[in-house]
């Protein structure tokens, strides 16, 4: 049997030998006055039933009146109310249902009390974030935002519940259509004359049980123009270094030249001199035009692409190992750009020092994306350093021009994708980047 069972047989045993002493009690007391009989009988019997019942009555009220404040409590934690106690005098039977509920109260308001303060907390440090920071419900409308959202979209005031719509007329042109097309990914602009670059993601995130859509902005226009202003720099020094490897000797070789003439003898050296003045020239153009061709990289002739067809003419120029079958037969890119690539990649997979079993290539699809995966066992690259590499003018290698991974990241970046490498376990490097399984709209 269950404990309440248990204690109901007793509070029931009770009751029936309360009434059956009292019965007799009045029973007896009626028979010292002299009544006797049926009348003695029924008497006793109403007189005992009504005290019973008056009893019974007042216990049953106490004990219903803490049900209904057990009830009204219970109630309340679904209005998120955890205010009401309840004290546990009466029924002992009652008292430990009574304080669980009470503890279970306690521990929900201390538990509210401690989200309110993190909630402050996440709050203050929104707040004071640089980065502008908006969360909009499924019709566009927003629930929350911080005052470098309306610093961003140019709208003083409260920005809860106004649609997204209505918010952009004060935006530049390129960040309100990155915001209408839920676009993420960095921008670059002239406004008044001024460069402005942006950083806009944009995620899908689940509030109250529907999915939101929150979107951070960053203004990089000054982080942007000091790396410019040193890459430009960088750029200046290597250039300038290069143009005088290639220049002294040339100007040291016409003066040995000139003198050969002027003095006629030593006629016969004339043709090597000459011939190294060409070497270099040649090598000074050659110079040039790499640089010449990172700056004019044209925008892709994104397509429909048969995947197969593209890695093996990569695979004529420099072998490698395909890891796992083609998870699709097609993606959208520019078959010359992602060519030259995968060329500039494996590449560096040969000259990284790796045996050539340990270079290979992996594809997989990734949503609405393809995903490539460049492997070797080199020598890797130096920690530190492996987040310069894809920077312009940036070369761990010896006499390196610093272009080949720019190119291939800016190369990326067009097909909305990004590069992205690290050091393998064991050795060597992964060179991962993703391109468009479907169609997309091309930034300008």
């Amino acid at each position: 049997m269950q404990h309440n069972e248990i204690s109901l047989l007793h509070k029931t045993g009770y009751a029936l030998f309360a009434f059956f002493v009292l019965f007799w009690f009045i029973y007896a007391a009626g028979e010292q006055f002299g009544y006797q009989g049926i009348w003695l009988t029924g008497l006793a019997f109403t007189l005992s039933f009504v005290c019973l019942s008056t009893f019974l009555f007042y216990f049953v009220s106490f004990q219903q009146k803490q049900l209904d404040a057990l009830h009204d409590g219970i109630k309340s934690f679904k209005d998120g109310d955890f205010s009401i106690r309840i004290h546990p005098d009466g029924d002992k039977h009652l008292a430990p249902i009574l304080d669980l509920y009470n503890d279970l109260a306690r521990n929900l308001t201390e538990q509210r009390q401690t989200l309110s303060q993190k909630e402050h907390l996440l709050d203050s440090i929104v707040q004071a974030s640089p980065m502008a920071i908006v969360l909009f419900n499924p019709f566009k409308q927003v629930v929350y935002h911080n005052q470098q959202a309306n610093e961003l979209l140019q709208v003083s005031g409260s920005l809860t519940g106004k649609e997204l719509y209505g918010l952009l007329d004060n935006v530049s042109a390129p960040i309100r259509s990155f915001l209408l097309e839920q676009g993420s990914g960095i921008i670059s602009f002239e406004h008044n004359d001024l460069k402005h670059s942006y950083y806009i993601a944009n995620q899908t995130v689940t509030y109250n049980h529907q999915p939101h859509q929150l979107v951070l902005c960053k203004d990089l226009s000054l982080e942007i123009g000091k790396e410019e202003l040193q890459l430009w720099k960088n750029a200046i020094r290597l250039i300038s270094h290069e143009l005088n490897n290639s220049l002294a000797p040339i100007s040291s070789l016409t003066s040995s030249a000139e003198a050969i003439l002027e003095k006629n003898t030593h006629l016969d050296l004339l043709p090597d001199i000459l011939q190294t003045i060409n070497q270099r020239a040649s090598n000074l153009n050659a110079f040039i035009a790499k640089y010449a061709e990172f700056a004019r990289l044209p925008k892709p002739n994104i397509s429909k692409q048969n995947l197969a067809s593209t890695l093996q003419n990569v695979q004529k120029l420099y072998t490698f190992e395909l890891l796992a079958d083609l998870p699709c037969e097609h993606a959208y890119f520019d078959v010359l750009q992602l060519e030259q690539v995968l060329i500039n990649l494996l590449k560096n997979a040969h000259e990284s020092g790796s045996n050539l079993s340990d270079i290979g290539i992996k594809v997989v699809k990734d949503y609405d994306r393809v995903r490539f995966a460049v492997v070797d066992r080199g020598q890797g690259i130096t920690q530190g350093k492996i987040n310069q590499v894809t920077l312009p003018f940036f070369s761990t290698k010896q006499g390196g021009s610093g272009l080949g991974l720019s190119i291939c990241s800016e190369v990326i970046n067009a097909h909305q994708g990004q590069l992205k490498l690290k050091n393998r376990a064991n050795g060597g490097v992964m060179v991962e980047f993703d391109i468009p399984l479907k169609i997309f709209q091309q930034k300008i």
